[in-house]
């Protein structure tokens, strides 16, 4: 995939004919397979996914293969949260972890900061078909209730809303608009972490204002689904706005037991892009840990990981300063056998060394605690 072409060709479909303009190239991820488009203005040594690998230019020449997942975005969110509450969510993140790692400072995971812009599908169809449900419909009863109430009974007039339901039928012909569909593999594990975004405050984009952010260019994530793999999860959208619809044309207050038998016809796929920012930070196997924030929420979620190491040291520290009080005690002690006043300090003294080298197991269960529930 990443092999040179031996020869250069004309017929090539290229980035540039593809829309994206001039100054784009294809950046590959050895180690995590993830693809990415850039500006040549910022092209990112490391990977901003897996932090691992260094990222190397898509050598083919023609992307034919690829058409479909690199075409021009339709829509997008742009990045919305500010930045100045970002430097202060990160900055939060890195004092709430106990023993953090020496790597784990704000200046590291801001100079780290990339803007990533995730893909979903979004896709276009006109749906014929068939369908039957039962449709409810509102219609209230009257009724009387008895209540004992100051020595005599006393009639109350009582008005329930209920629901009748009727069999309907009908055939439908639409055409449906941005159906979207997850497009990357990991697009679960993603959202668990950044959590939701209001599409509806999607905008037109074109690759041009996409990656020519002046503050900070940010990459765009090519999707690793293709349409096959992705359209089983459109169904479940279709099906849902054709029961409304049925809903709506029934003029029905409910609709249940939707069946129905839709024939897709005129796709049009297109993608959607929802913006991340990543960072990370070292522990100390020195393996990257990743930090991924919603560019539209705030939303954060990262490995939490103490540094066993400083945990130790700091035990060790408590510990040492625990032998020197005891080693004081002992020498009280001693003089007390002559001063029979000192045996006082010397008890209170044997009780601090105590608590001291008891308080220099703290750091290590600190640090193993956060490590176990990460």
């Amino acid at each position: 995939m990443t092999e040179p072409l031996e020869q250069s060709n004309p017929y090539a479909l290229t980035l540039s004919s593809l829309g994206w303009g001039q100054g784009v190239v294809c950046l590959v991820c050895q180690n995590c397979d993830w693809q990415f488009l850039v500006g040549t203005a910022n092209k990112p040594q490391d990977c901003p996914h897996c932090h691992t690998n260094q990222l190397e230019k898509y050598q083919d020449e023609d992307f034919s293969k690829m058409e479909d997942f690199i075409k021009p975005p339709e829509l997008y969110l742009p990045f919305s949260f500010p930045q100045e509450q970002l430097n202060e969510k990160i900055q939060n993140f890195a004092k709430n972890i106990p023993f953090a790692p020496d790597d784990l400072r704000l200046d590291n995971l801001q100079t780290r900061l990339q803007k990533i812009y995730l893909p979903m599908w979004l896709v276009d169809s006109h749906v014929s078909a068939t369908w039957q449900s039962e449709c409810g419909y509102y219609y209230q009863v009257k009724s009387h209730q008895e209540k004992y109430s100051g020595g005599r009974w006393q009639t109350q007039e009582v008005i329930e809303t209920r629901t009748r339901w009727e069999p309907r039928l009908g055939r439908l012909g639409r055409s449906y608009q941005n159906i979207a569909a997850p497009a990357l593999e990991e697009h679960r594990r993603l959202m668990g972490a950044l959590g939701n975004y209001e599409y509806k405050k999607a905008q037109p984009v074109t690759p041009q204002s996409l990656l020519q952010d002046s503050v900070q260019p940010p990459l765009v994530n090519i999707p690793s689904r293709d349409k096959d793999d992705a359209w089983p999860d459109t169904l479940p959208r279709f099906q849902e706005q054709a029961m409304e619809e049925s809903r709506q044309a029934c003029a029905a207050n409910q609709i249940r037991e939707f069946r129905w038998k839709p024939e897709f016809s005129n796709q049009n796929w297109t993608l959607f892009l929802l913006p991340m920012w990543s960072s990370y930070y070292l522990d100390d196997e020195n393996k990257p840990q990743s930090i991924l924030v919603n560019g539209q929420s705030g939303q954060m979620s990262g490995t939490r990981r103490a540094s066993m190491k400083k945990a130790k040291k700091i035990s060790l520290s408590i510990f040492i300063a625990a032998l020197i009080a005891f080693a004081l005690t002992v020498v009280v002690g001693l003089i007390s056998l002559s001063v029979q006043d000192l045996a006082v300090i010397a008890g209170i003294g044997i009780m601090i060394s105590l608590i001291i080298a008891l308080a220099a197991i703290y750091p290590i269960v600190t640090a193993w605690n956060v490590n176990r529930d990460r």
